[in-house]
């Protein structure tokens, strides 16, 4: 595994701009997996700019939610306390109608469709893997754009590294002990040790993410790409949930 210390503009400014918008296609492609599993299902899905939420079949559409909605316009939900005495009674009594309507979502949908989420990510990183192995380790072909994309799209098993780091950094810095990512979601449901699932899909990304970017990348270009990788990743991730994203998704999108 080599370096060559040396940065190269062009090479940067395109790595740096594609790690933005694959930082963006990843997110949104996530949720889509998780969308797909409940849909299957015969669930109602709503998508947002970082996350999805799914309902029994026909609740988005109810007119009794509708009606709900219609009040939460009008008055302030942070305020409820002091909504008038009559409109919290029907609210309470609309709330109770939905309940009586739409059972409760079974715990095995619910592990089925955040399972989706990280199968679509490591499948799409699995897929540019085997992209790249075919192409330039058993045909031998030169790297083309169609090896770039397929890079970006074996990259993104990182989204597995970066949970995994940032969910050890909640543990050590504030002492954080209730994580809800997927696969610490997944893990209390199969009832293993919650760090069990996401170490493991940290470690499928991590060995995947080091042999495209050593054994794939050609040496020249792989601190360039590694630094700029980073930098796009940080600025993606920040532009996109530091308000561009909730910008775009002013209001949730129904699937």
């Amino acid at each position: 595994m080599r370096l060559r210390f040396m940065v190269l503009p062009k090479f940067s400014i395109v790595v740096c701009s594609a790690f933005i918008l694959f930082t963006v296609i990843g997110t949104l492609s996530h949720e889509l997996g998780h969308i797909t599993v409940a849909k299957y299902l015969g669930y109602d899905t709503m998508l947002d700019y970082g996350s999805m939420s799914w309902y029994p079949k026909g609740y988005l559409e109810d007119p009794v939610l509708q009606e709900l909605n219609t009040i939460v316009e009008t008055y302030d939900y942070d305020n409820f306390e002091d909504w008038p005495e009559e409109i919290t009674l029907k609210v309470e009594s609309l709330s109770k109608m939905l309940n009586e309507n739409y059972p409760l979502i079974s715990e095995t949908d619910n592990f089925y469709i955040t399972l989706g989420g990280p199968i679509q990510t490591l499948l799409t990183s699995g897929i540019g893997l085997l992209i790249l192995y075919l192409r330039r380790k058993v045909w031998c072909i030169p790297f083309q754009f169609v090896d770039g994309l397929a890079v970006m799209m074996a990259l993104f098993g990182l989204r597995e590294v970066f949970n995994y780091v940032h969910a050890l950094y909640d543990f050590v810095c504030f002492s954080e002990s209730e994580f809800m990512a997927d696969e610490f979601k997944i893990s209390r449901y199969l009832g293993y040790n919650e760090w069990l699932i996401p170490s493991v899909a940290m470690i499928i990304g991590v060995l995947i993410s080091a042999f495209v970017i050593f054994k794939i990348l050609p040496v020249h270009y792989r601190f360039t790409f590694i630094l700029s990788g980073f930098i796009g990743g940080i600025v993606g991730y920040g532009l996109w949930f530091g308000g561009f994203g909730a910008m775009l998704f002013n209001s949730n999108i129904c699937l």
